[in-house]
């Protein structure tokens, strides 16, 4: 929601995606959750750095806004 809002919101929603990939990265990389939970995967997904974290998370919220764009849109057609 915040990176509707111009310059402002986008530093917003970019500091509030650190600062959830600051623990998540801690959990995965740290304390080896990606190598004990997830071992079927490559070791390039394991050993992501914490840079590629914040990625995934803001790629994620833009994945996100497009779904929900896409759902609004398919309702709206069928009535």
């Amino acid at each position: 929601m915040w990176n509707k809002i111009p310059l402002i919101g986008w530093l917003l929603d970019f500091i509030f995606k650190v600062s959830l990939a600051v623990p998540f990265w801690f959990c995965w990389k740290v304390c080896r959750l990606g190598q004990k939970f997830f071992g079927f995967l490559p070791t390039q997904y394991q050993n992501i750095g914490f840079w590629e974290t914040v990625g995934l998370f803001i790629i994620t919220g833009i994945i996100f806004s497009f779904v929900k764009i896409m759902q609004v849109s398919n309702t709206t057609n069928i009535k």
